[in-house]
């Protein structure tokens, strides 16, 4: 793709590679419910998770009432299927979540071999 392609905003089709390469999505949203009153709901989640197609790992976050989580995917197709899913449309309904913030990265699977991570050294 040129340069003109990309200040015109034109998508570069993907190769194979590429769209079956790791994907990472980090959620973010808020909670006016405590992290104490979230225990048992957030530990059936994680255990649903469990059943995720193409979910390599979870860590989940949070900074006061701010919650999330850091998701590795097999795919990018993963990604979006899990964030079209029903399990996804029912956090984001909850009356006590809101704010909720979603970014997409690529994996760098080299970089991050490199540097330990668990899911890149699986891709080799």
């Amino acid at each position: 793709m040129g340069i003109l392609d990309r200040l015109l905003g034109r998508k570069q089709e993907k190769s194979a590679e590429e769209s079956n390469s790791r994907h990472a999505v980090l959620i973010t949203f808020t909670s006016s419910a405590s992290l104490d009153n979230l225990k048992a709901p957030f530990t059936d989640y994680a255990n649903a998770l469990k059943g995720v197609e193409g979910l390599m790992s979870k860590t989940w976050i949070r900074e006061g009432s701010t919650l999330g989580g850091f998701h590795i995917f097999a795919t990018r197709q993963n990604a979006e299927n899990y964030l079209n899913s029903e399990m996804v449309a029912g956090l984001t309904s909850n009356p006590a979540f809101s704010d909720f913030q979603r970014w997409h990265f690529d994996v760098l699977e080299e970089l991050s071999a490199i540097t330990g991570s668990p899911q890149a050294a699986l891709a080799r």
